[in-house]
């Protein structure tokens, strides 16, 4: 999951634009065109951002660090019952 989600930071985002592209066409719904434009900005600004890979790390081991502590604390709350 943390490695899925530093990959999608990494090169995800681009490709959701697309998608969201796409989907416009279909429904011409303006929010969907508003997911586009999100995506697309978010996906050019991330993309030229110098500490991108830093940050693709970052989120990974911050989810692997949740998930550790989250496991942790239910496994102590089991002994408790």
């Amino acid at each position: 999951m943390a490695i899925l989600s530093a990959l999608y930071l990494r090169f995800g985002l681009p490709v959701t634009a697309l998608g969201f592209y796409e989907l416009y066409h279909l429904t011409l719904l303006d929010p969907v065109y508003w997911g586009y434009g999100a995506f697309k900005a978010a996906g050019y600004y991330f993309g030229t951002w110098q500490y991108q890979s830093l940050a693709c790390v970052g989120v990974a081991a911050a989810i692997l660090a949740i998930a550790w502590l989250w496991s942790k604390r239910h496994s102590h709350s089991g002994a408790d019952a």
